[in-house]
This record gives structure tokens, C-alpha cells and sequence, in this order.
């Protein structure tokens, strides 16, 4: 994957990184298609993504000089860590602190 994977023009700073959530099904895997405000839940509930930036400093105040992600890493995160932000791509973004990240999932 390209290191090059943030198209949101949101640069963190310092220990900040930003994360792009996985996409929330619009539809049932029975096939239903789920209203709008099921949807917002489901997105306010979503706790995977991609990191797509790492500010400057990342773990460097936890002591820890290898970084426990990465850019283009696909992590879990805590359910109410970050601030959701607009990217300037359209898509919706989470900025939060390196240490809300719980894992780095293998794909």
C-alpha cells in the first residue's frame, strides 16, 4: 500500500494520528436496506479503520521509539476516542490519540 494514502489534506500533529473508519453496510446480509438514522448509529459505532497520517512526535512521549502502527495499517480503536472530521475528499475521518489505538489488526 502506498504511504501516500491520505487524501483528506488533515495533517495531524504532534502524537496525533487519523483514521479512516471502515464503511458502515447500508444493507442487511439478508438484503434489507437499513434507514438513515440506523446508519448514523452504525457509523458512531465503528471502531476499525485505516491509519492514513501520523503527526510529527506519533509514540515518541510513551518512550517508545517503534511506533506500535502505521501508516496503511488497519487498527481497532476505542469506541469514544478521537473527534470525527470532514476530510476535504468527502469522506469522514477520526483524529485521535496514538495511545486510543487498542491493535493492529491482521488482514
Amino acid at each position: 500500500m502506498s504511504k501516500k494514502i491520505n487524501k483528506s489534506k488533515i495533517n495531524p500533529c504532534g502524537h496525533y494520528v487519523l483514521i479512516l473508519p471502515d464503511p458502515v453496510e447500508e444493507k442487511t446480509k439478508s438484503g434489507l436496506i437499513l434507514i438513515n438514522e440506523t446508519i448514523e448509529n452504525r457509523k458512531r459505532d465503528t471502531t476499525k479503520g485505516t491509519v492514513v497520517a501520523i503527526g510529527r512526535i506519533g509514540w515518541d512521549e510513551f518512550g517508545d521509539k517503534t511506533p506500535w502502527a502505521k501508516v496503511g495499517d488497519h487498527v481497532t480503536y476505542g469506541k469514544f476516542a478521537g473527534r470525527d472530521m470532514d476530510g476535504a475528499d468527502g469522506q469522514k475521518y477520526v483524529l485521535m490519540n496514538a495511545e486510543d489505538i487498542l491493535a493492529v489488526l491482521d488482514e
